[in-house]
């Protein structure tokens, strides 16, 4: 660059600067935008937020066991709702047949 007007190289300096800026940047972007690491990122928040969920529900459990126990009972009739339904079929079946 020997020659050049003294501005047009510090243009010149500032324009290669800026290009490795950028390359920098979207070399990073790049990188942050792979589906491995977007995974990963997921995977990490998913991970984060349930933990947080989990200790709010443990520390609310603490506070309020009363009305947790019920829910939680209520819950667990709800999700069993197929096999208690089979078993009352059962019983009432049998006394209709004796």
């Amino acid at each position: 660059m020997t020659g050049l007007d003294p501005k047009v190289a510090l243009a010149q300096a500032r324009s290669d600067a800026a290009r490795a800026r950028l390359s920098t940047t979207v070399s990073a972007l790049q990188h942050k935008a792979s589906p491995q690491v977007m995974a990963q990122d997921v995977a990490d928040t998913i991970k984060e937020r349930g933990m947080e969920a989990m200790a709010v529900a443990v520390d609310t459990a603490k506070r309020q066991p009363v009305p947790v126990g019920v829910g939680l009972g209520l819950l667990g009739l709800f999700l069993a709702r197929g096999p208690i339904a089979k078993l009352i079929r059962r019983a009432t079946a049998s006394k209709t047949e004796s």
